[in-house]
């Protein structure tokens, strides 16, 4: 440590020593505080002042609302008018009436009448007057005739109703004046003692304002020593900060370079096995292949590893077929298995086909494809077997996948050094073997970011068995989606006949392409450029656009964009993505672009098959999403009918309607009773209900209904809601 930065924490120390007493004292002051907040607190009642002028108030509206209702009943029987009209008029007064006894209800606590029973018995004596005629003027309301004997029974019994109501506006304004006058002496006392605690309050801040200047000099000297620190800090941060993204936008861009002639290679390789060469010939030719797909194995690796380091490494979480998963990784194997003398061996008999999982299929077949080459790898004339069960764990389900193999097999030590960077057993592994050492660090990583966790079981000179756990969600059946990559046994009679528009500015990467497309029967123009693609688009009719990303002039999301913008049928022409750059970024602008799919070069023949493949179904025009008529799907309902299916969410659906229709019919009988408990039970059960289901609308209108009295009116509107979505989805 520098000996400037050691004297700098001596006198800290000695601040924070210094610092102690005063918080010392800030502990008594703490405790005066305490002292003044326990008087506040006891008169916490003197403070309900306001409320209590608010209850007061609603008293007073009762008194008014009795002697209003009175006055309408006397008019009415003094002037012989009993129409429809005065009728209605007398109810009007009557429910406002009713609204104000709630009111009164509601503010029994704010006043304390139970402490009065004098006031609690007036209002014993008030409620049964006010409620007794509730039937008669809902009849009245709903235009029944007025009866004047019934009439004249009512404005006898409003005279005690009056009285009541005066008296208890009159015990209440004198409670309230009592209550006041108490509370006013109260805080005059504890205004004396809160100006003899200021008073303390003030000399203490005095000392200590006075006594940390003397420890801020100190301090400051120290402070400045630090923000150079930190500057400096700041400064080397922001270096190692410039050289990781200069680290990142190299691999980015060496990715790219050596994808490209390498996407060249395995593509002119594969042209020429599907020819008829020579045994001599074409060995040499499945080694310039094999060769080159180890080459993309390791450039994979490190630029994965590039975006671990970088925090980037991330899952897309979707429904997957898992047995569709493994079992297109064990097929991949099985080639290389052979031409090492090893027996491949799957065992996964106790999973149903057509079962899905929520998972990444693309991360998952890397790991497993990274444990079955690893096996073959360092097995000669031996047996690799993958075995995938499921279980429980902690109550949830799991599946769990174990590699085996007759191989070297790893001792202890060894065993310690797996799952670390660019780490091997030893150096005549790489050597014998080869590799970067970075594999099993990648699938650690891949793993973790799913939940689950991975290890090994190894015997040296017996073999070894990786395995690893995830966790395994199941998915409701519905329409299958494609996991990550197709079979690449698609038949080329099968195929339907497409014209494509091929756009790749490198030659011989357009020789590729075209060899490809010959050879599968497929009818192409090609583009060297956006440019040219864009015209070709404007005057020739097309089923499919292969579209490279980085090209000269105009790239593929500029190109992609412009054709968009054409007019139908050009702008919905399904438009594929082909890039070296294998970035998350990459594939969000393509998708941004309004690009219907994204493969990473080199593409090969299986690919290329299974692009085409999919036009005979439509799968990849429906990755774009509509351009119109989105309003009435929600992102909830989206990620329903994602995981569910079309079916289930229209099963989904009417499981709602029935069951709104039932908590509807509890809300009328809640609402006829009076049972405000109920209906906010009712009303927050179909909120639940409806958000669950994507129905925003209905859920945001029971959640209004919660905060307000409920009538038959705003029962009614939210009916009439749930009606209207159920008649939009069944038409």
């Amino acid at each position: 440590m520098p000996d400037g930065a050691r004297a700098n924490g001596d006198v800290i120390r000695k601040v924070s020593k210094a610092t102690a007493l005063l918080q010392a004292f800030a502990t008594v002051l703490l405790i005066g505080l305490i002292y003044l907040m326990s008087g506040i607190y006891q008169r916490y009642e003197a403070l309900q002042d306001g409320v209590r002028e608010n209850a007061l108030w609603s008293v007073y509206q009762l008194d008014r609302e009795a002697r209003r209702l009175n006055e309408e009943a006397d008019i009415m029987l003094a002037t012989g008018d009993f129409s429809l009209e005065a009728a209605k008029a007398l109810s009007t007064r009557y429910d406002i009436l009713y609204s104000r006894m709630s009111i009164l209800k509601r503010a029994n606590f704010d006043l304390r009448l139970s402490e009065d029973p004098q006031l609690e018995e007036i209002v014993k004596k008030i409620e049964p007057l006010v409620m007794s005629e509730t039937s008669w003027f809902d009849a009245l309301a709903k235009g029944a005739d007025v009866d004047r004997d019934r009439l004249q029974h009512f404005a006898d019994d409003m005279a005690p109703l009056v009285k009541n109501t005066e008296a208890l506006l009159t015990q209440v304004n004198n409670k309230v004046s009592t209550d006041r006058a108490e509370a006013r002496d109260a805080l005059q006392m504890l205004q004396l003692k809160t100006g003899g605690l200021t008073v303390v309050l003030a000399a203490s801040v005095g000392f200590l304002v006075f006594s940390l200047r003397r420890q801020l000099k100190s301090v400051r000297s120290a402070g400045l020593v630090f923000e150079g620190l930190v500057r400096e800090l700041r400064e080397a941060y922001s270096s190692a900060e410039a050289g990781n993204r200069a680290k990142s936008q190299f691999m980015a861009t060496m990715g790219h370079e050596v994808r490209t002639p390498l996407n060249a290679i395995l593509g002119t390789a594969e042209l020429l096995e599907l020819g008829g060469l020579p045994e001599r010939t074409k060995a040499g030719v499945q080694t310039i292949r094999r060769s080159g797909e180890a080459l993309l194995e390791i450039l994979n690796e490190i630029l994965d590893f590039a975006k671990m380091e970088s925090g980037r490494i991330d899952v897309s979480l979707a429904p997957a077929n898992i047995v569709e998963v493994i079992t297109s990784a064990v097929e991949m194997m099985q080639d290389r298995a052979a031409e090492n003398g090893d027996t491949l061996v799957a065992d996964i008999d106790d999973f149903d086909e057509a079962d899905l999982i929520v998972t990444d299929a693309t991360r998952i077949r890397q790991v497993v494809l990274n444990l079955l080459s690893n096996a073959v790898k360092f097995t000669s004339g031996g047996a690799v077997v993958l075995k995938m069960t499921k279980s429980m764990a902690d109550g949830a389900p799991v599946i769990r996948l174990a590699v085996s193999d007759t191989g070297i097999g790893i001792d202890a030590a060894g065993q310690e050094k797996l799952f670390k960077p660019f780490s091997q057993v030893d150096a005549t592994i790489g050597r014998k073997y080869g590799g970067t050492g970075l594999g099993l660090t990648i699938c650690k990583e891949i793993i973790d970011a799913l939940g689950g966790t991975i290890g090994v079981t190894s015997v040296r000179n017996e073999g070894s068995t990786f395995w690893f756990e995830i966790p395994a969600e199941p998915v409701a059946r519905g329409p299958e989606r494609a996991t990550a990559s197709r079979s690449c046994s698609i038949g080329i009679d099968d195929l339907p006949r497409l014209r494509v528009l091929l756009v790749e500015d490198n030659a011989v990467n357009q020789q590729v392409a075209a060899g490809f497309l010959r050879h599968l029967h497929q009818d192409f123009v090609v583009a060297n450029d956006g440019l040219e693609a864009v015209k070709a688009m404007s005057e020739q009719a097309f089923d499919l656009v292969l579209m490279d990303m980085q090209m000269p002039n105009m790239d593929g999301i500029e190109a992609t964009l412009q054709i968009r913008q054409m007019s139908a049928p050009a702008c919905t022409v399904p438009i594929v993505a082909m890039t070296a750059n294998a970035s998350d970024d990459d594939h969000r602008l393509c998708v941004e672009a309004g690009m219907s799919d994204f493969q990473s070069k080199p593409l090969t023949l299986a690919q290329l098959a299974a692009v085409i493949a999919q036009q005979k179904t439509g799968d990849v025009a429906a990755l774009r999403p509509p351009v119109d008529d989105v309003s009435d799907i929600n992102l909830r309902q989206k990620e329903l009918t994602d995981v569910l299916g079309e079916d289930g969410f229209a099963e989904l659906l009417d499981s709602f309607f029935s069951d709104a229709a039932s908590i509807l019919g509890e809300l009328s009988l809640a609402l006829k009773d009076g049972d405000a408990r109920s209906l906010d039970r009712m009303l927050h059960s179909l909120k639940g209900a409806a958000s669950n289901v994507g129905l925003q609308d209905i859920a945001d209108r029971a959640q209004r209904l919660r905060e307000v009295p409920v009538d038959t009116n705003e029962l009614l509107d939210i009916k009439r809601a749930v009606d209207t979505r159920r008649q939009s989805y069944a038409a």
